[in-house]
């Protein structure tokens, strides 16, 4: 803290940019004001395709589906937009794939209670009708979920499912878990669930899902959701060459395979797709055509033809404009949204390297000034912000629901060939960020050890205005990469998805997301013996790692939670293999798969192994939680020997009621990871060896190897919420730590460079798949000039130690209090969660108060 006090001069307002362009200022205030909604055009017509095709390829039956929702789905040209292209038949919604079955069951439990929400959602009695008589009738049993619990059942991932009377007789063990998480934490995670009136439909409906938490969390500690999504399509490839070169290429190679019958109907529903996509811009074309024929003002009329002309060309064609080439971009990332639906998360890429030649030729032309472009680039990330998620409301504590799907923009970095990319389109897409002040979707800004100095303090700038953007570094990024197995060119040409999730552009089915992992949660179990946290319905049967009373050593600790770690990953792999075998098998996806790159070569869809990388992720989370908590039992057990660990554990059980004075020593004495303790790093560096040698060993299905990611979009909120105490002296309720971050609980006692030498000793190549480094600092710290420049030098330096990832939250504690007491004056307050952005009015109460809990370094003293 001295250092960066240091440096602090007295507060002075930092400079403000410039207004927004008065049609972008409209834009951002729609959606930050717009009604949240629910559409089911599109699981409308997917109901309508798939029951009439239940005999056809799978693939076929996909892109059947897409076209008719493509040809019927009414489309709409909103007032001031210069981008064309919806996904739903409602400004503000996110078409939901009812096939994929996880928002089928969200529906299915909060449909009734959608407008009691916390952050509620409109839904009209038409499509309310739709799903109760057809959609679910259809589905129930059909989708990917079931299909995903059927292997695990198969499998012994989760517990036979028991009949009626079976579930009488488990009452008992129901009721421990319930009583464990207590009623306070039971109604937190039910929300609106818990105080909605519980007639006889709401009954006859939620009784079969009694056990529903189980197909995704098959054991306390293990997380395997639906989605296969958190990807970098090749929309760069569609902007530069257009679309109807993927559809020569794929009719080609139809062609070649004399008759191979799944992989010809592979190709041919690929080509299905791509042309539905081309005739679905046709669609705008022509309506804008229409509406500029009809248009009275010369401006609007000149708005409707250019996007008629626009919409006319591509994404068919190449692009022949920078507005061409965002229009395209556009498009074609809203098909992918359609097809694959929400939740997956489709990340643009490095638009500063496949746009940048078409602005910096219109530049030049004088087609295009930099205020237009600017304009353009702002509504194109406004319009990838326009997504919202019927989140369910346990995820409510820890997410967001506007901008739910972060469809990062990747900037900066090295070129394939390892020279600099930046470029003036990188600096004016920071520019745009900053004036628009972020508002939600995320900016992934890639540095390395040629990055100018300008460049670095010209991102770090933009903190002045907004959060939102995280930092990556090259060197240490790329050398995880080469060890995953790509090549040098591709591994530079890196992109982020989802929250810090690393990805090749456009060649990697990565499955980044969705498989995770919770320290805390192992070692508990670990600890008791397989019995705490106890089982909820349906979760396997607990897995005996060993009697904590014959761990009479810390050897012996370390030895029990290893063998318990190993069976929860092995455990995690089943899972995963039973959901992949199921979106292979049911829900190939061609559209997404001609979008890259491999797939039409091989004639394979992703989901089969068709990408030129193929990967499986386990996210992880709560390791400082973990290294301090068993930091915690060396100390006191096996150090100070003040009582065994069968004692700690039963007065950890019991929340610590009657032992505060023992609390507080736990929380104070032991040494803490990124506290700058030698100790505490070398456990750290045990257990990320350790995970890695255990998971590095897998394969999925494809054939494809796992890696390790650690990151927690916000969920260890609700890690928290399900698990009692742990040996560290956190409380039960109270979140456990996030990403790779320190605890929030104390504060590393020599600010943040003792935090970022800890994390820049994680290994490359043990945590290739991302990791989540948050930090929060006063506003105060960037408000002048040699502020920033030690901002900028303290980012710098970090990366030179090896570091790999940084995201600041540079916002006050008054600040976030105020937005919560006045959410309507802070309705665009951005912050950065847990790797996602987010507006922080929109976040769920847990998570803010986590946010607010976080050390803010540079703050007065």
């Amino acid at each position: 803290m001295s250092l960066l006090s240091e440096l602090l001069e007295p507060t002075t307002a930092p400079p403000q940019p410039a207004p927004l362009a008065a049609h972008v200022a409209r834009l951002k205030q729609r959606l930050l004001t717009a009604d949240y909604e629910i559409c089911l055009a599109r699981a409308r017509f997917f109901t309508e395709v798939y029951q009439q095709t239940e005999d056809r390829d799978p693939a076929m039956r996909n892109a059947l589906a897409l076209e008719r929702t493509l040809q019927r789905q009414a489309i709409f040209i909103h007032p001031d937009e210069r981008l064309a292209g919806s996904k739903t038949e409602r400004f503000l919604s996110t078409p939901l794939p009812v096939e994929r079955g996880d928002f089928l069951r969200v529906l299915q439990l909060e449909l009734d209670v959608l407008e009691r929400k916390k952050r509620p959602f409109v839904i009209s009695a038409d499509d309310r009708a739709c799903f109760w008589q057809q959609i679910l009738p259809y589905w129930d049993g059909r989708t990917v979920h079931d299909e995903k619990a059927r292997h695990w059942l198969a499998e012994g991932v989760t517990a036979p499912r028991p009949g009626p009377i079976e579930r009488a007789r488990g009452w008992g063990e129901t009721r421990r878990w319930l009583r464990y998480l207590g009623r306070d934490r039971l109604t937190t995670l039910l929300g609106a669930a818990a105080t909605a009136p519980l007639t006889w439909h709401r009954l006859r409906n939620l009784w079969p899902l009694w056990d529903e938490l189980s197909r995704s969390n098959p054991t306390p500690a293990v997380y395997c959701l639906d989605v296969q999504g958190h990807l970098c399509l090749g929309i760069g490839e569609v902007v530069q060459h257009g679309m109807q070169l993927l559809v020569d290429r794929a009719e080609t190679r139809c062609a070649e395979l004399n008759g191979d019958p799944k992989r010809t109907a592979f190709l041919k529903a690929m080509v299905i797709s791509l042309q539905a996509a081309m005739a679905y811009a046709d669609r705008f074309a022509e309506l804008a055509g229409q509406r500029a024929a009809a248009a009275t003002e010369p401006q609007e009329r000149e708005r409707l033809e250019r996007i008629a002309r626009h919409c006319r060309h591509v994404p068919r064609h190449p692009a022949r404009s920078f507005h061409e080439a965002l229009q395209s971009a556009w498009l074609t990332q809203v098909v992918a949204e359609i097809q694959f639906g929400t939740m997956d998360v489709f990340a643009v890429g490095r638009i500063d390297q496949f746009l940048f030649p078409l602005y910096q030729a219109d530049l030049a032309a004088g087609t295009l000034s930099q205020a237009e472009a600017m304009a353009l680039l702002q509504e194109y990330f406004l319009k990838l912000s326009a997504n919202v998620a019927p989140v369910p409301e346990m995820g409510m504590e820890s997410n967001a629901v506007l901008g739910n799907s972060q469809h990062c923009v990747t900037i900066g970095g090295l070129t394939p060939s390892g020279q600099s990319a930046e470029n003036e389109l990188s600096e004016l897409i920071l520019a745009a960020y900053e004036q628009l002040g972020g508002t939600v979707n995320q900016l992934c800004v890639r540095l390395h050890e040629s990055s100018t100095n300008s460049f670095v303090q010209r991102a770090c700038s933009v903190f002045r205005h907004s959060s939102g953007i995280a930092f990556y570094n090259d060197e240490a990024i790329v050398e995880g990469l080469l060890a995953d197995g790509m090549t040098a060119e591709d591994a530079r040409d890196y992109c982020i998805v989802g929250c810090v999730e690393t990805c090749g552009h456009g060649n990697m089915q990565g499955c980044v997301a969705g498989h995770d992992l919770v320290l805390p949660a192992v070692l508990l179990l670990s600890l008791s013996n397989g019995t705490l946290p106890p089982r909820s319905p349906g979760q396997q049967l607990p897995y005996r790692s060993g009697d904590p009373s014959l761990q009479t050593s810390f050897s012996n600790v370390m030895c029990a939670f290893e063998r318990q770690l190993d069976h929860q990953v092995q455990t995690m792999v089943k899972a995963v293999a039973g959901k992949d075998i199921a979106h292979r098998d049911m829900l190939p996806a061609p559209y997404i798969s001609a979008l890259v790159d491999g797939c039409i070569d091989s004639a394979v869809d992703i989901t089969g192994g068709g990408a030129r990388y193929d990967f499986t992720s386990i996210d992880v989370r709560g390791l400082a939680t973990l290294v301090d908590a068993l930091l915690a039992i060396e100390w006191l057990v096996f150090e100070q020997r003040e009582m065994s660990l069968p004692e700690l554990m039963a007065i950890v059980a019991e929340e610590f009621r009657g032992h505060e004075p023992l609390r507080q020593r736990l929380c104070r004495l032991p040494p803490k990871y990124g506290h700058g303790d030698c100790r505490a790093d070398e456990l750290t560096a045990q257990i990320v060896a350790l995970l890695h040698r255990l998971v590095a060993a897998k394969r999925n299905v494809r054939g494809g190897r796992y890696r390790v990611a650690y990151f927690s979009l916000g969920n260890h909120v609700i890690d928290g919420l399900m698990l009692g105490a742990t040996p560290d002296g956190r409380l039960g309720r109270t979140p456990i730590s996030n990403g790779v971050s320190p605890s929030d609980r104390i504060e590393p006692p020599h600010g943040p460079h003792t935090v970022m030498r800890s994390v820049a000793k994680l290994p490359p190549a043990q945590v290739s798949s991302g990791i989540a480094l948050n930090m929060r600092f006063h506003p105060r710290f960037l408000a002048h000039d040699s502020g920033l420049a030690a901002f900028a030098s303290l980012i710098q330096t970090y990366f030179a130690q090896g570091g790999m990832h940084l995201q600041p939250n540079v916002v006050s504690i008054e600040t976030l209090r105020d937005a919560q007491r006045h959410p309507e004056r802070y309705r665009d307050l951005v912050v950065k969660v847990s790797g996602y952005s987010a507006c922080f009015t929109d976040l769920g109460r847990s998570i803010q108060e986590d946010i607010i809990s976080r050390t803010a370094f540079g703050a007065p003293q």
